[in-house]
């Protein structure tokens, strides 16, 4: 007992000494607490960003014609097209980005000066559903004479009609079954033509579809493709092919603070082993 005290005392000391060893000198104080100040920035930006589109979905909440979920998506999808479409109409996507937006390109981007097109749309509103605690995913329809990508929507599960739902921001386009129901993007996909006479003229012109999919796992060189395998090994092909990656990088906030988070303390780890260990070399 006494012996694994006398180590406890003695691994408290190490630290110690490593702590006050990290900020030894006026450079290694500078460069942590610039790193502090670079967190807590980032954390600042974090809770901006989230409070904007908290506060569009609390007006949307106050202004739907009832608390159903799809009453409150129709009226974020219709809030958000009026916003974006009167944006775009002052800047034209002739905006010039400052250097904050230019490094963290995150979705208010978008929202701020109505760009994006299909895909910004549905960013955004699928941004402002993700914080109203709804689940959402983008998808890229697969549509003739172009492929996937060819235009961008989302779909989100509706609670009040148990199943996933197809929603088009740009458009400000839902589809319905033939009982009232929402229908979903693989119903529509799969039976476009009793479907096509709910469409705009121009939708049907550009964007009639017969799939969809919610990641390109070939980006990149298809290095996040080993993701999707132990997904489909683990969960199974219906679970993988569902997953959208797009979803985790609607905000860049939350990616560059836990990602520098997570280097500090792996370089701290990696000096604090080496101090030891010189420590111990020079006893």
């Amino acid at each position: 007992m006494n012996s694994l005290r006398k180590i406890l005392i003695e691994q408290r000391m190490q630290l110690w000494a490593f702590l006050k060893a990290c900020i030894s000198t006026p450079r290694l104080k500078l460069a942590h607490m610039f790193f502090f100040v670079l967190l807590v920035y980032i954390l600042i930006e974090w809770q901006h960003e989230n409070n904007l589109y908290r506060n569009i979905g609390h007006t949307t909440r106050m202004h739907a014609e009832n608390k159903s979920d799809t009453s409150i998506v129709k009226e974020a999808m219709v809030s958000i097209n009026d916003i974006m479409q009167s944006r775009h109409e002052l800047f034209r996507d002739e905006e010039i980005h400052s250097w904050k937006q230019t490094v963290f390109q995150s979705v208010d981007i978008d929202l701020m000066y109505g760009s994006g097109a299909c895909g910004g749309y549905s960013k955004v509103l699928a941004r402002t559903l993700q914080l109203q605690g709804l689940d959402v995913r983008i998808g890229q329809l697969k549509t003739l004479g172009y492929g996937y990508g060819g235009h961008i929507i989302i779909e989100y599960y509706s609670k009040t009609l148990q199943k996933w739902v197809f929603v088009d921001p740009l458009f400000k386009l839902i589809i319905r079954e033939k009982n009232g129901d929402w229908a979903s993007v693989k119903e529509v996909a799969k039976h476009y033509d009793n479907y096509k006479n709910q469409m705009p003229e121009e939708f049907n012109k550009r964007y009639k579809f017969d799939d969809v999919r919610y990641t390109n796992w070939d980006k990149w060189g298809g290095i996040v493709k080993p993701y999707y395998f132990l997904s489909k090994f683990f969960n199974g092909k219906k679970y993988a092919d569902t997953i959208c990656l797009r979803m985790y990088r609607l905000s860049t906030f939350p990616m560059l603070f836990w990602s520098l988070e997570a280097a500090y303390l792996l370089v701290l780890v990696i000096v604090f082993f080496r101090f030891r260990a010189k420590n111990r070399i020079q006893r």
